[in-house]
C-alpha cells in the first residue's frame, strides 16, 4: 500500500516538474524573441508597400482616379497602376460619402482634388511620401479637414 502511494507522488511531482519546466523554457522563449516596437512597425510598413486594393474598385479618366465602388472594402490602398496606366490623382469628389475607414497613398500620386473625400468622416491617411510632396491647405489638416473629409488624421510615412 505504502509502495503504491509512493509511486502515485513520485508521478505527480513528474508532471509538475515537466509543466514547470515547459512553462519556463516557454517565457525564456518568448523574452529572446521580443520584437522591439520599431521592428513591428517597420515589418508592417514593409507589409503596406505591397498592398492594393482590386482595381476593379476604381473608377479612372486617364491618369486620374474619379470614383470607388460602393461594394469595395473601406480600407483602401492606392494601386500604383490600373489597367496598365500609371496612377498619378485622385479627382473630385473620387471617394464622396464611401464611409472609408483609412487610406494609404504612395508616391506615385502627385494630385488630390481639395473635394476628393467630401463626405468620409473620421479617416485616417497613410501617406507613403514626403510630406509636402502633395500640396494641401494645412489649415484644414489642422483643423482635422482633409481633402474634404471631416474629423480626420494624416500620418506621413517618408
Amino acid at each position: 500500500m505504502k509502495k503504491n502511494g509512493f509511486v502515485t507522488s513520485a508521478l505527480l511531482y513528474g508532471i509538475l516538474s515537466l509543466f514547470l519546466l515547459l512553462i519556463l523554457g516557454s517565457l525564456t522563449v518568448m523574452t529572446n524573441r521580443k520584437l522591439t516596437d520599431d521592428q513591428i512597425r517597420r515589418s508592417a510598413l514593409d507589409d503596406v508597400q505591397t498592398l492594393t486594393t482590386d482595381p476593379a474598385c476604381f473608377t479612372v479618366s486617364g491618369n486620374t482616379i474619379t470614383g470607388y465602388s460602393d461594394t469595395c472594402d473601406k480600407t483602401v490602398f492606392i494601386p500604383e497602376t490600373i489597367g496598365g496606366v500609371n496612377i498619378t490623382a485622385i479627382g473630385s469628389a473620387a471617394f464622396q460619402n464611401k464611409k472609408l475607414i483609412n487610406i494609404t497613398i504612395k508616391d506615385n500620386i502627385t494630385s488630390i482634388d481639395p473635394s476628393a473625400f467630401n463626405g468620409n468622416d473620421g479617416m485616417f491617411f497613410i501617406m507613403k511620401m514626403e510630406n509636402g510632396q502633395i500640396p494641401y491647405d494645412n489649415t484644414e489638416v489642422s483643423a482635422g479637414r482633409i481633402w474634404g473629409s471631416t474629423n480626420s488624421t494624416i500620418r506621413w510615412d517618408e
